[in-house]
């Protein structure tokens, strides 16, 4: 059974890869900020605090020189940071985390699916509200005295 090795408050680095179109790999290191635990699905609620360090592999297995770490990729990269994500406790180890590239280019929702959830539930949330106010007429106000 997979657990917790952190705590809310503690951090991690957490290490992504993506495999690019032309056959490179591209990987990302990020400060991981351990916010909440989810026991039942054995998860942490972690905030991408930092981004620490990345570098890109060429299909071949050699690293390309920092100065060619630029382009769309490495700005989608960068702009990670601050995101709030799920992650299975198993990410704690160090080992990179192979991702599709679409969750890179924001084509799958996993960067942003937690955030998006916290849009959904408000809007629920304020959905039962005005429903509750509907069927519960306000008390009358005391204006006849």
């Amino acid at each position: 059974m997979p657990e917790a090795h952190y705590q809310p408050g503690q951090s991690f680095s957490l290490q992504f890869a993506w495999r690019l179109p032309n056959g490179d790999y591209l990987r990302a290191i990020f400060q991981a900020t351990v916010l909440d635990l989810v026991p039942g699905a054995d998860k942490y609620v972690i905030r991408l605090a930092r981004f620490l360090a990345g570098r890109e592999d060429e299909a071949d297995g050699r690293v390309k020189p920092l100065d060619e770490l630029e382009g769309e990729y490495w700005d989608l990269v960068r702009e990670l940071s601050g995101r709030t994500i799920t992650i299975a406790y198993e990410a704690d180890d160090g080992h990179p985390l192979y991702l599709r590239l679409a969750t890179l280019t924001g084509e799958h929702n996993f960067f942003t699916r937690y955030e998006d959830a916290r849009v959904i539930a408000r809007g629920i949330e304020a959905r039962l509200r005005r429903r509750a106010q509907e069927v519960t007429p306000e008390e009358p106000s005391d204006d006849s005295a």
